[in-house]
């Protein structure tokens, strides 16, 4: 008697369970990530008082998304930076090219470093919130 002949009834209800488990995985391996609008901030509020306290202790800080107000100090091609400490690097969606230097503005994005160097905090995936042109 074959391998086959005597395992029939397991073949079909083991191929749907693979089947099964397969879809779960992959859909769980590639969901979509959340976007920055769907994000809750952990901090809300102005930008030189959360990098005065953040420069003692980042670590709590890192992928956590905040919103910031505070003034446009410099403007590249990528980013902004607030209140000449913060550097906002935009999502390629939004446009902050009609900023101007000295601006009021609120933006929402994710924490992702300190750099020593510059002495500047990195948050990444900003949007603008509010600025005074709204």
């Amino acid at each position: 008697m074959s391998f086959l002949k005597k395992n029939k009834k397991w073949l079909i209800p083991s191929v749907i369970f693979l089947l099964l488990g397969t879809t779960i995985f992959f859909n769980y391996i590639y969901k979509s990530h959340k976007t920055t609008e769907e994000l809750n901030a952990e901090f809300n509020g102005e930008a030189s008082l959360f990098f005065t306290s953040l420069k003692q202790d980042i670590k709590p800080w890192l992928n956590k998304t905040v919103i910031l107000t505070g003034n446009v100090s410099s403007i590249d091609t990528e980013g902004v930076i607030i209140d000449k400490s913060i550097y906002c690097q935009f999502r390629k969606d939004v446009n902050f090219k009609l900023l101007t230097i000295n601006q009021p503005i609120t933006i929402k994005g994710v924490v992702i470093g300190y750099d020593d160097l510059l002495e500047e905090l990195k948050v990444n995936q900003c949007i603008i919130k509010k600025t005074t042109n709204d």
